[in-house]
């Protein structure tokens, strides 16, 4: 009895915490509970988009298969206006057939993915390998001169260690306390990582570029995990600027034992048979999106996204076919049991994000601000989202007046445990009373920490709140991330449904509130308003 007079109380007046009189309802609550745990069809979206569709490389056939299906299937459950936008990206890239022997000392198969972006062997090629470990442009004049007609391991082998006992990770009170936390930030930490980044992408290029003019005949770079796991991400998309020798990712234990054999004075050869084939006919590649329309002529605007496209060596199901089914399965949850939100709930389902944020940046840049490009020859291989970052003057344009927030969902597969506040301590409270209702399914923790990596970075950068869950981790860092077993198979129902439910009802109540989420400081720099 106790308990019903509790929930009576609770449904009749809103929750509150601290200063903050939030309301959250309760009969909404229970609605979008009932319908996302025992309606769901979560894993039949996930199912189709790794099973069926498979991985979805920016700017492939099946990255624009997936467009069109998520398209109907969102237009299918009631959403308005589901649509393509699209951005300017390069040349798609499939890998078709790959056979790697070491051919001495002994003959071996070997275990090797395509590097994306390189092209195919055109027939079987064969060659002594060297190793030539490079991590920065201050490597390459110790190995001028003497490539020629070589196929190049570039990695080093760290040194052995055993192990981490935890390859499937739960988050316990203990790590949640530390991320809820505050990091009090380091002024010159952002610009550390973007400069980092830069150096990163842009080092893909000048390494092609230097083994090509040496004439190596082909790379190899060593996978980063052990257990035959194989990652492939390269970024050599760009029109005009495509690799020019084919490029292997090589296990791990396999690139070892033939760093071993050589230091050990042993020649060894290698033969690689690969396949790739380029698509140049639409240098753009696409975004999805749809709309739950709020009232009035000019409502405002919540979104939740989740990037669509994937790596290819996988099926591109924790990164990020999860968060694009928990985002589907958000809005056909409350559209399935009618709400009729004062706010538009918009979804975006974002292409280029592995290569640079390109659909979200796109979308800011489209329908929010204005800003101009960095044109710095150190960013020439970057993605729009690193030309555009941080530049002034940033013009706003008259939606994003009206714009509320952003929810992003792309940290795997595993269930919402809290929110990252992202410094917004005025949203602090109001999630907090949000939560409330789903504590018995372990998310209640919100962190004014910053996390990065995902495509809510692009709002916040530009004064919007954006923000994106904290979730458990399971074994997507350890085994699943941009590697071969990103399949189906290793995804979880449970954990998906909880995660819909609670996005369906941040999207909820976010939409039903009078007046945006409170917002941050804008950037600082100069700023014009566009007029309506």
């Amino acid at each position: 009895m106790k308990s019903m007079v509790t929930a009576a109380i609770l449904m009749a007046a809103p929750l509150s915490v601290g200063a903050v009189d939030e309301p959250v309802d309760l009969d909404i609550v229970n609605r979008i509970r009932d319908e996302g745990f025992n309606n769901s069809e979560v894993m039949d979206v996930l199912r189709h988009l790794t099973d069926r569709i498979g991985p979805r490389l920016t700017g492939t056939p099946a990255m624009l298969e997936a467009n069109n299906w998520t398209k109907a299937k969102l237009t299918e459950w009631g959403l308005a206006d589901a649509r393509l936008e699209g951005f300017e990206f390069g040349t798609g890239w499939t890998g078709d057939k790959i056979q790697v022997f070491m051919t001495e000392p002994r003959r071996t198969q070997l275990y090797a993915l395509p590097l994306s972006w390189h092209p195919g062997t055109d027939g079987v090629l064969e060659g002594e390998v060297i190793h030539a470990p490079m991590r920065s442009k201050n490597d390459f004049k110790k190995w001028k001169g003497k490539l020629d007609g070589k196929i190049v391991f570039v990695s080093n082998v760290p040194n052995q260690k055993p192990p981490a006992d935890d390859v499937f990770i739960r988050r316990d009170a203990e790590s949640l306390e530390e991320t809820e936390t505050f990091d009090v930030p380091d002024g010159d930490d952002d610009q550390r990582a973007f400069d980092g980044w830069v150096r990163y992408k842009s080092f893909f290029y000048e390494l092609e570029q230097f083994l090509a003019e040496q004439g190596a005949i082909a790379l190899v770079r060593r996978s980063p995990r052990k257990s035959m796991l194989i990652e492939a991400s390269s970024y050599q998309y760009k029109v005009g600027l495509n690799a020019k020798i084919p490029g292997i990712g090589l296990s791990y234990e396999h690139y070892a034992r033939a760093v071993r054999l050589m230091e050990e004075g042993e020649t060894v050869r290698m033969s690689l048979d690969v396949d790739a084939t380029f698509y140049t006919d639409d240098t753009k590649s696409y975004s999805t999106l749809a709309d739950i329309p709020g009232k009035g002529r000019s409502p405002g605007i919540v979104m939740a996204g989740a990037h669509l496209d994937s790596w290819y060596v996988g099926d591109g199901a924790a990164d990020n076919g999860a968060g694009v089914a928990v985002v589907m399965e958000a809005v056909r949850i409350l559209k399935a049991i009618g709400v009729e939100p004062k706010s538009t709930i918009r979804v975006g389902l974002w292409g280029g994000e592995e290569q640079g944020y390109y659909g979200s940046q796109q979308y800011v840049l489209d329908h929010l601000v204005s800003r101009p490009e960095n044109t710095d020859e150190k960013l020439k291989y970057m993605s729009s989202y690193e030309r555009f970052y941080k530049q002034f003057p940033m013009t706003l344009k008259p939606e994003f007046a009206r714009f509320s927030a952003y929810f992003n969902l792309d940290n795997g597969s595993g269930k919402i445990r809290g929110v990252y506040a992202e410094r917004n301590a005025a949203v602090v409270p109001i999630f907090k009373a949000w939560l409330e209702p789903f504590h018995d399914l372990g998310a209640e923790t919100v962190t004014l920490n910053t996390t990065g990596g995902t495509d809510h970075e692009v709002f916040d950068d530009v004064g919007l709140p954006g923000f994106q869950f904290i979730q458990d981790p399971l074994d997507y860092s350890t085994r699943l991330h941009h590697s071969q077993v990103d399949t189906y198979g290793n995804t979880y129902e449970e954990d998906l449904k909880q995660a819909s439910v609670i996005m369906a009802s941040f999207l909820y109540h976010a939409a039903m509130r009078d007046e945006n989420l409170p917002r941050k400081p804008l950037p600082t720099g100069s700023l014009t308003v566009a007029n309506d």
